[in-house]
């Protein structure tokens, strides 16, 4: 299975940190879970001031995501990749910081599925 999350540029000690921020993430990892492979993609929807969803959205269909894992996310964004691809969206609680440890989580089954947004769209 593949899993998104966004990621920040910088690690410690090696592990990926996790961005808070998903629209505004300019990386994202997408991982491998059966062979724990890691890509490390550009957020193809930096360019744009609103709408970077649709464009994280056809990202993740291209690269077969059936999962994503974040802190948060809009509206927008939760339309386009939970409601228009079906892809489940699962919120990391606020203490994990590193994407090993959300990815832990999720193997386990530990980690509970967004059903709606859970950050406001900024205006």
């Amino acid at each position: 299975m593949k899993v998104a999350a966004p990621v920040l540029e910088t690690e410690v000690k090696g592990k990926r940190l996790i961005n808070a921020h998903f629209g505004k993430s300019s990386l994202f990892a997408v991982v491998d879970t059966d062979s724990n492979a890691v890509e490390i993609v550009e957020n193809p929807g930096l360019h744009v001031q609103r709408g970077r969803g649709i464009y994280i959205a056809q990202m993740f269909k291209e690269k077969g995501v059936e999962a994503v894992l974040v802190k948060e996310m809009g509206p927008g964004a939760f339309d386009k990749i939970r409601n228009g691809l079906g892809i489940k969206v699962y919120l990391v609680p606020e203490e994990v910081k590193f994407l090993d440890e959300a990815l832990e989580l999720f193997k386990k089954g530990e980690l509970p599925e967004l059903t709606e947004p859970n950050e406001e769209e900024h205006r």
